[in-house]
């Protein structure tokens, strides 16, 4: 299912530019997700995850659709964390959801941000003055040291 004016229903029908971090391909036992970054990142390490069909919210979603977001959500955190390689990417990470989290895309999806123990505030610069790349740049190196 997609929606013909949704954004994200256009990045994933490759109707739209994205930098893309991970993409898992759906079948008949588990629906597909996409990993990407922002168009404007509040800091490194920003990433969003989203079914790849078009739900607007946790309340129309399927489980199993919300199961593989999720599932997807936490595999990507836990390699930008770095499990058990203390060299490797952030030390943690705000899993943000819904329009006080800086979502205005009425198509479900997580956003990631990296975080270290040095970052001053719950939530980082919302004027982060980075590239997209950079912030795309940060979640591959982090979860391909994983």
């Amino acid at each position: 299912m997609t929606d013909a004016d949704c954004v994200f229903c256009g990045i994933v029908a490759g109707d739209a530019d994205a930098l893309v971090v991970e993409a898992r391909d759906g079948d008949e036992e588990q629906p597909g997700t996409l990993a990407f970054s922002p168009l404007d990142p509040i800091a490194p390490g920003h990433v969003l995850v989203i079914p790849t069909a078009h739900h607007e919210t946790l309340f129309d979603v399927p489980e199993d659709v919300l199961a593989a977001v999720m599932e997807h959500t936490r595999s990507l955190a836990s390699r930008m964390r770095g499990d058990g390689n203390d060299e490797c990417g952030f030390d943690g990470v705000n899993v943000l959801n819904d329009s006080t989290s800086y979502q205005s895309v009425p198509h479900l999806h997580v956003h990631l941000v990296g975080r270290h123990e040095d970052d001053r505030d719950l939530f980082p610069d919302s004027d982060y003055d980075g590239s997209k790349r950079d912030a795309h740049d940060a979640v591959v190196s982090a979860i391909d040291g994983a």
